[in-house]
Order: structure tokens, then sequence, then C-alpha cells
């Protein structure tokens, strides 16, 4: 029965309808959903971010493929003059520093016409795409791979472990090679670890631990200068605060793609200390890195330096086969602080035995506080 006047509404009886109407409402829902997405999350390092540029642009998740060591402004160049006719749009950032005469490339994000964007920075290339162009994505990937870059390894270095974007990376730092006459600067018994320390160092595919320890002022940083100036491989400086963290992924990806390297640690105190007493799982991790199976895989070497007496350390580091040498640095005797000191131009004579830092520096004024005896004593 119709009523008159009233208006029709017709009836989806047939099920493709029910699809059509679904896939425009889901299109409506994406359409919504690309417009939400704000400046907040494109913009980013001053240019835009991109991940959420590509859902933005193309309103998908991309697949990532990455290159990295390579130069990004020469691969940028070839890259534009081979895919000219398929870019669609180019942003770019570019700076120019104190001593630059004009604009360099600092990053650049590419829209092509086939639902990709590439992103190219100062040393990687990002190319976001859709799964569907394995083809385009090894073209890509085999014409920057043209441009890859290798760090000259400077003559005399020393590589500092830090932070970034993509984790930890290597900062290599150049530093004086330092001559040193062991024999004045030293007892004698040095000499013999000096030259065990100096050959198992240079031994390709060897492991093991080396302790060095004594009160400050013995000469520990100075050996340190002296021997890495005398190795052939890669040494590696860590900090205290990074080296408790050596079994975290960024850092064995590190030690990774830098086999047969030596890792220095400073004031390592609290990296080695009795885990009887502490507790610590540093000692454990250092174990593993020295002497496990991981050793075996990446043939890492250790330097550890401080100044605690050697009975606090955890005593399973001075297991034969994992360390390599130790050696306490004490004061000089008094000839060898004589010698050392006439050698400097000193006409001091020396009574007592003394620290390096002390011949070395004995026209200062000291600024050491000294102990004031209260009570009884004092008035003895």
């Amino acid at each position: 029965m119709s009523i008159p006047g009233a208006r029709s509404v017709p009836v989806y009886d047939n099920p493709l309808k029910h699809v059509h109407l679904q896939t425009y409402l889901n299109s409506m829902d994406n359409i919504l959903q690309q417009r939400v997405i704000g400046g907040d999350n494109i913009f980013g390092n001053g240019l835009l971010e991109s991940r959420p540029f590509y859902l933005y642009y193309f309103n998908a998740i991309p697949n990532v493929s990455f290159v990295y060591t390579i130069n990004g402004e020469k691969s940028l160049a070839a890259f534009k003059k081979a895919y000219e006719k398929d870019i669609v749009k180019i942003y770019t950032r570019e700076e120019i520093g104190d001593k630059d005469r004009e604009y360099k490339h600092d990053i650049a994000l590419i829209v092509l016409n086939n639902e990709t964007i590439i992103e190219f920075g100062d040393d990687y290339c990002e190319i976001l795409h859709n799964g569907k162009s394995t083809a385009f994505v090894n073209e890509v990937t085999s014409l920057v791979k043209k441009y890859r870059t290798r760090e000259k390894r400077k003559k005399f270095e020393i590589n500092l472990i830090t932070s970034g974007e993509r984790g930890l990376t290597l900062k290599a730092m150049e530093f004086k090679r330092t001559k040193l006459d062991l024999s004045v600067y030293y007892e004698d018994d040095f000499r013999a670890i000096d030259q065990l320390i100096y050959k198992r160092l240079n031994t390709n595919d060897d492991k093991g631990i080396v302790l060095l320890h004594g009160v400050p002022g013995t000469g520990k940083t100075t050996y340190l200068r002296y021997l890495i100036g005398r190795l052939k491989k890669r040494v590696l400086f860590l900090s205290p605060s990074v080296a408790a963290n050596l079994m975290q992924p960024d850092f064995i990806d590190l030690l990774i793609d830098n086999p047969n390297t030596i890792l220095v640690i400073e004031d390592a105190e609290n990296i080695i200390m009795d885990r009887k007493t502490t507790g610590n799982s540093s000692v454990s991790n250092l174990l593993n890195l020295s002497d496990g199976l991981l050793a075996d895989c990446m043939n890492v070497q250790v330097i550890c330096t401080f100044n605690s007496d050697l009975s606090q350390i955890d005593s399973a580091l001075l297991r034969k086969g994992r360390l390599i040498a130790k050696y306490e640095f004490g004061k000089l005797s008094v000839n060898k602080a004589q010698q050392l000191s006439a050698k400097q131009g000193f006409e001091t004579v020396v009574s007592q035995p003394m620290t390096i830092a002390e011949v070395m520096n004995q026209h200062e004024p000291s600024f050491e506080k000294k102990e004031i005896p209260i009570g009884f004593r004092a008035r003895l």
C-alpha cells in the first residue's frame, strides 16, 4: 500500500550494491583519515618526515629499503638525471656554513609517479615504496651503491662511540703519536709487559683482556697514548656508562661491523668490580665479550684502566686464557725519578719515590689539601 505524497526510498536488495556502498564509505574514511595528519606529524628535522609524508601522500603505509654509507649529494644528482621523467615533485633542504660559499645538500625527498618516495640524506638513501616495485628498488639500489663512501682511516686515531639517529656510530678522532722511552718513564720490569701487550694486540683474530691499574699520575694514560700509536687495529674508546651496556643490540651491531677491534675502557672500576660484593652484571658482559662464544665470533680485545687495588676486581677476569697481561703502575723509585727529573731539565735532588705526574710538574704549586691533625696527636 502506497501513501500519497510519500517519498520513495530505494531498497538495496542487490548484494553488489552493498559492496559498492561499503567501498565508497571506506574511501571516504580514508580521505578523512588522510586530512587528520597534521603538520606536526609531517615536519621534522627542518624538512618533511618521509614516512608520515608517504602516508599522507599515498594514504598507505610504505615498505622501506635503506642504503647506507653513500655520498648523498652525488647519488642524488645521478638519480635525478636517470629518473627525470618519473619525478613528480622534489622537496629539498640545503645548508650553508660559516666557511661555505654556496648551499650544500642536506636532505631531499623525491616523489615519483609509481607510488614511491625517495629520501637522500648526507650519507644514505631511503626508498619508500608499495612493495610492488621490486625491479625499480633494485635499480635504484644498484645506482646509489656506485657512490659508496669508505672513511679513510687517519694515521693515528681513536674512535669515540656516539649515539645517532641510526644507533651507535663511530667518530674518528686524530691524535698525536707519543714518543716514549719506557726505560726512563717506567721501571725496568715493564718493558717485558709492553712487548707482550704489543704482540697480542697486533695479532688478528685474537681476544682477551689487559688490566692496567695504579694510583692517579703513575702513567697509565701516557702509556695508552704510546701504545695506541703503535697498533694496527681500530681502537674504540668507551666511557664507563657505555661500557655498562656491552650486550645491548646496538653495541653488538657496532662490533659486528667492526671486527678485530680493541676496546679501551678508562676508569673501569664500576665495570670490573667483584660480583660477590656488588652484584654487578657488567662483569658478566665483559667476560662474554672477551672469552665467550661472542668473543670467538668478533675477536675483540679489551684494555681496562683503573685506580683500585687488583684485589677488588672480579677474580674471573684474571683467569688464564682470558687475561693477556696485568700491570700495576706505582711511584717511580728514587733512581728512576731522579733520572726522569734530570731528563726534563730539573736540578732537583730526589729523595723519595715520586709519580710521573709529580716529577713532570714539580715546578708548579701544589693545591692538594694537607690533613690537619686534631685531638691528642695535634699536640705531639
